[in-house]
C-alpha cells in the first residue's frame, strides 16, 4: 500500500514542480553578464538625472564695491592743474550715481563728490552726478568759475568764451548754409556768419556794416541759449562732468601716493598708485 501512495505522489507532484521551475518563481536570482575581466560584473546602468549647473557670476571680494570695474581712475595730474580723471565703462551696471563717493589719499586726506549743474545757466538746481558708459570726469583742485561743478555739453564753447575755463571745452556745433536759408539774408551776411568762428558772434562794430536783417538774425540765433535748445536732444550733446574740490588745497601727495575711489558705503571701487 505504501508503494502505491509514493507512486501516486510522484505522478501528480512532479509535473507541478517542473512548471514552477520553468516560470522562474522558485529560483529568482539577479542576472549578470560577465565581462572579459574576471571578478567583475556588468549590469545595465540606471539613467542619470542631470543636475542644474550654477550660473557663473563675478565674485566681489570682501571690502570691494559692486561698481568695481564700472568706474576707474584713469589718471592723476600732480603738477600744473592738479586733477584726477575718472572714466566710466558702465557695463551691466548702466547709469551710475557717484554723488557721495569719496576720493581718498593714503598720504593726506579725502574729498566727497557732491552735486552739480546738469545744464549750466538753464537751471540753478543741483542734481546728482550720474555717469553713463563712456563718460569721463575731471576732479579739479580749485574753485569752479561757475561756482559749482557742472556737466559739459556740446554748446559749452559759448560759456568758455565768457568764463575762460579751459580751452579743451570749446565744444561748438558748426553752422551750416542750410541753417541760413529762408531768412532773406544776403550772401555777404551769410558769409559773415559762416566765418564767425567757434561760438562767437560778430561785434556790433562789424554788424554796422551789414543789413538790418543780418543784425537781427545774429542777435536772435548766435548765443548759448539758442544753441542748447537746438542741440540738447542730440545723442552726443553731453560730454561728461567737471567737478571742483571747492578750494585750492591739494588733498593728495605729489610725489608718491595711493588714491582710492570709494562708493557711498565706503567700499573700494578702484585705486591708483604712483
Amino acid at each position: 500500500m505504501l508503494l502505491i501512495l509514493v507512486f501516486v505522489g510522484m505522478f501528480v507532484g512532479l509535473p507541478y514542480l517542473l512548471q514552477i521551475i520553468k516560470s522562474n518563481q522558485f529560483l529568482n536570482f539577479p542576472r549578470f553578464i560577465s565581462t572579459s575581466t574576471p571578478g567583475y560584473f556588468y549590469s545595465k546602468p540606471q539613467p542619470s538625472i542631470s543636475q542644474p549647473q550654477p550660473q557663473s557670476q563675478s565674485i566681489i571680494k570682501p571690502g570691494e564695491s559692486i561698481y568695481k570695474g564700472g568706474i576707474n581712475i584713469s589718471s592723476v595730474y600732480r603738477y600744473g592743474q592738479e586733477q584726477i580723471n575718472l572714466s566710466a565703462s558702465g557695463g551691466e551696471s548702466g547709469s551710475i550715481d557717484i554723488t557721495g563717493w569719496k576720493i581718498k589719499s593714503a598720504q593726506r586726506g579725502e574729498i566727497i563728490i557732491g552735486k552739480g549743474l546738469a545744464l549750466p545757466q538753464f537751471s540753478s538746481f543741483l542734481s546728482d552726478i550720474r555717469l553713463e558708459s563712456g563718460d569721463s570726469v575731471k576732479i579739479v583742485v580749485g574753485i569752479s568759475p561757475l561756482l559749482s561743478s557742472f556737466q559739459i555739453n556740446g554748446c559749452f564753447g559759448w560759456l568758455n568764451n565768457v568764463y575762460n575755463i579751459d580751452s579743451s571745452l570749446n565744444y561748438c556745433p558748426l553752422i551750416q548754409i542750410s541753417d541760413l536759408t529762408g531768412f532773406g539774408l544776403d550772401s555777404a551776411c551769410q558769409n559773415l556768419i559762416l566765418n564767425s568762428g567757434s561760438c562767437r558772434a560778430p561785434s556790433d562794430t562789424v554788424l554796422n556794416n551789414y543789413s538790418r536783417e543780418c543784425r537781427i538774425w545774429v542777435e536772435q540765433n548766435l548765443n548759448y541759449n539758442v544753441c542748447v535748445k537746438k542741440h540738447m536732444n542730440g545723442s552726443d550733446f553731453y560730454k561728461g562732468w567737471q567737478i571742483y574740490t571747492g578750494n585750492n588745497n591739494l588733498f593728495y601727495d605729489q610725489l608718491h601716493d595711493r588714491i582710492e575711489l570709494r562708493d557711498q558705503a565706503g567700499l573700494l571701487v578702484d585705486n591708483y598708485e604712483y
